[in-house]
């Protein structure tokens, strides 16, 4: 059977490659992909393959039903199917024949995308894992669209109806799982058509995760297909008077109809295969140790209506994915409970009790939109106390909340952080808003002040923070934040050594000669002039000539890469340090300090005073033999125990850079992983570490930059246009070549 599985495979392969026709389709498959692929990655700076997995379905939505169109139906229009059966070869072996033959094409023109992970390797640590996942997605994806198109083209004698027949089904199914569509679907028709959508399940598998849901949806949507292709030959070799039709009908519709349970009943299996870096979708080991640890139960309470919008759909089965993993690994010490609100009056009142209330979303129902409210919360407990998260949006730090609000709840005694004050610093309620509301989850947080009656920093503070300031600091509080330090306490100085106004746009230098001092006793400093990144940086908009905004790379604004493998800053990156400056690192005894974040080797530094425009012209302000690494934050620790940690920008923690930034959450968690390890309690910092973005996209030079791209755009399609040149030139020499009579060809 295989052997003659393999033969009809072989044929389909090879014809593909004896016609002009599917090099013209290679060629146009690769080329788009590149072209579009090229255009949004470098504007990105991403080393990722999402522009091109975002791009994909659409081109394959054209490209199978091209190459499949010919499969079945030209057999049928020429009359040669028929023979083809007469021969000792069996409808399902001749099928999986046809369909391995097209999968092993449209393989070969994946296998032409390769050089795009290949490239960016010049340009980034790539993340294989994830790459993997997306690749096999895409083989999952491509399966099943040939299905599609087997089946098509087996309904007509026409090529091109089949290709009409073979989009409109497979456009059907990317739509039935948009929310486009799913909203205007009463709830229950909404739910099952999200889950028979093809996009989501790609989209999951793409992420870098093999989940069993995943490929047991495409495994049922390309039976289902290959069932309907089958009874689609059959009928025309049997007549329809016979029970055998009926049998035959009967069989193929079950076939689909299993097929389809399957993929909607496979939403309840568990398992799956996280190949992302550090394994993002995995529960963390230290969150595993913290609930093996528990002495007492812990209630998870997830408060959710049945019928959510379609869109959260992707968003609750992660939910449902975490918070049964913590269950298991909670064993007898964690009790989970899911209720309906919408359902159960006591859920009800518990949850408005709780603080979890429902939110509004537009629902479709009876031919009618509508807007109604929905819950989808959740509620820690322990020991007759709660910590809620009242909506979830989202599941990217999900488990780093659940973990802090378990040990919240299961701690009697929570670390003690301080903000500085009395000197210009940024405070709690100014400024500080959005790092006070993380930090509260595992700390007691507030503000000190040095006044005239304070004589040192109080025993019970663990980590004193001291976020920029306008005024220098008095002799006398330099000493007592010395010795602080000195007998064991920990200190993060968030300082900067120039100061910027964005409305002159100037920055001059800024002196604390106090702070300054104290740095410098442990071989620590701050330099007065301005650091900037030309490789890794943010974007600003800067108003033109037109009265239009344009978007350019801002070099003052550098994303600072990690410098170490330091636990503060693994898994780390793209830290905004607005106007940062230069750190200065001469310790004697070189265990002492660990650079944290340095800029890409684009970086450098500017003395001042100096413009801050970002319409400078950079090349001409930046001297080449200038360009250097420079590093940004450190951390240093004194042998009797007391820590200090330096970034050098205190719009790091800022309210505007949080929210405003494209690397907020990273300066976000810096910020965190900083105040653990200087309060030394490190046990969340590797939960919170998990970074799912892809790693930034940096060539050292600009023709490694242009090799990658230009060698994909127009070097691999030309490879696909001169093999096909030979093959057809080879194929055509031998046609014409005259044998003599009764010889052979030798």
């Amino acid at each position: 059977m295989m052997s003659r599985i393999a033969t009809v495979a072989r044929r389909e392969f090879a014809s593909y490659f004896d016609q002009a026709t599917a090099y013209i389709l290679l060629v146009i498959f690769l080329g788009i992909n590149f072209y579009f692929y090229f255009q949004e990655a470098y504007i990105l700076r991403e080393a990722s393959l999402r522009p091109m997995l975002s791009l994909l379905p659409w081109l394959l939505l054209f490209f199978i039903p091209a190459v499949c169109m010919r499969t079945l139906a030209e057999e049928r229009n020429a009359g040669t199917l028929e023979l083809v059966l007469s021969q000792p070869i069996s409808v399902v072996e001749f099928l999986l024949g046809k369909f391995l033959g097209v999968l092993l094409f449209l393989l070969v023109a994946m296998a032409g995308t390769f050089g795009i992970p290949l490239g960016l390797t010049f340009g980034a640590d790539l993340q294989w894992g994830v790459v993997f996942s997306q690749y096999l997605g895409s083989v999952f994806l491509i399966a099943a669209l040939i299905s599609v198109g087997l089946w098509s083209s087996a309904m007509t004698r026409n090529q091109v109806t089949a290709f009409i027949i073979g989009v409109t089904i497979s456009f059907g199914l990317y739509l039935i799982g948009l929310p486009t569509v799913t909203l205007s679907l009463p709830a229950p028709v909404a739910t099952v058509a999200a889950r028979l959508g093809i996009l989501g399940h790609f989209s999951s598998v793409s992420r870098g995760v093999i989940d069993l849901r995943d490929v047991l949806y495409f495994a049922s949507l390309t039976a289902a297909f290959l069932s309907l292709t089958y009874f689609a030959i059959m009928r025309e070799r049997l007549s329809r008077e016979r029970p055998a039709y009926g049998r035959l009908r009967l069989g193929a519709l079950g076939l689909v109809g299993i097929a389809i349970v399957a993929a909607l009943a496979g939403s309840q299996l568990r398992g799956r295969l996280d190949l992302t870096p550090g394994k993002v979708y995995t529960l963390s080991p230290p969150t595993a140790e913290l609930l093996r640890g528990l002495d007492d139960l812990v209630t998870l309470k997830l408060f959710r209506s049945t019928d959510l919008p379609p869109e959260l759909t992707p968003v609750s089965r992660d939910v449902d994915d975490l918070l049964a993993d913590l269950d298991a690994t909670g064993g007898a010490n964690v009790n989970l409970i899911r209720v309906d609100p919408d359902e159960d009056p006591e859920a009800e009142q518990e949850a408005g009790l709780l603080g979890v209330n429902p939110v509004q979303y537009q629902i479709r129902d009876d031919n009618a939109v509508s807007v109604q409210e929905r819950y989808f919360g959740l509620a820690v407990q322990y020991a007759g106390e709660s910590e809620i998260i009242p909506i979830i949006r989202g599941t990217t730090d999900l488990e780093y909340r659940l973990a802090s609000m378990i040990r919240s709840l299961t701690t009697p005694e929570r670390p003690n952080v301080a903000i500085l004050t009395g000197h210009g610093e940024m405070g709690l309620r100014s400024g500080l808003q959005f790092a006070n509301g993380r930090l509260s989850l595992e700390y007691d947080v507030s503000e000190f002040s040095i006044d005239s009656a304070t004589t040192a920093v109080p025993d019970s503070l663990d980590v004193l923070v001291i976020a920029g300031g306008r005024m220098p600091l008095e002799p006398a509080e330099g000493e007592i934040l010395s010795r602080f330090v000195d007998e064991g306490g920990s200190l993060f100085l968030l300082k900067s050594g120039v100061t910027a106004d964005m409305q002159s746009r100037f920055a001059g230098p800024m002196f604390d000669p106090v702070l300054d001092s104290l740095l410098q006793v442990r071989g620590l400093g701050i330099v007065p002039s301005i650091a900037y990144d030309l490789g890794l940086n943010e974007q600003v908009q800067v108003p033109s000539n037109l009265g239009l905004a344009m978007i350019m790379p801002y070099p003052f604004w550098t994303l600072a890469q990690p410098a170490s493998g330091h636990v503060i800053v693994d898994g780390v990156a793209n830290v905004p340090i607005r106007y940062g400056s230069p750190l200065q690192v001469e310790v004697e005894d070189s265990t002492r300090v660990t650079p944290l974040l340095v800029t890409s080797d684009f970086g450098g530094r500017l003395a001042t005073p100096l413009s801050i425009d970002p319409n400078q012209d950079w090349e001409a302000l930046v001297s080449p033999e200038d360009v250097t690494v420079e590093t940004l934050a450190v951390a240093y620790t004194q042998p009797d125990g007391g820590r200090i940690v330096i970034a050098s920008s205190p719009s790091l923690i800022e309210d505007a850079t949080l929210r405003g930034s494209s690397g907020g959450l990273a300066g976000m968690v810096f910020f965190q992983n900083s105040i653990d390890w200087l309060a030394q309690d490190e046990a969340l910092i590797s939960i919170r570490s998990k970074d799912r973005a892809p790693p930034q996209l940096l060539f050292p030079s600009e023709w490694l930059r242009d090799l990658t791209r230009y060698g994909n755009l127009a070097g691999v399609p030309l490879l696909f246009v001169l093999i096909g040149g030979w093959r057809l030139a080879r194929r055509r020499g031998l046609q014409r070549r005259s044998f003599p009579e009764g010889g052979a060809l030798v």
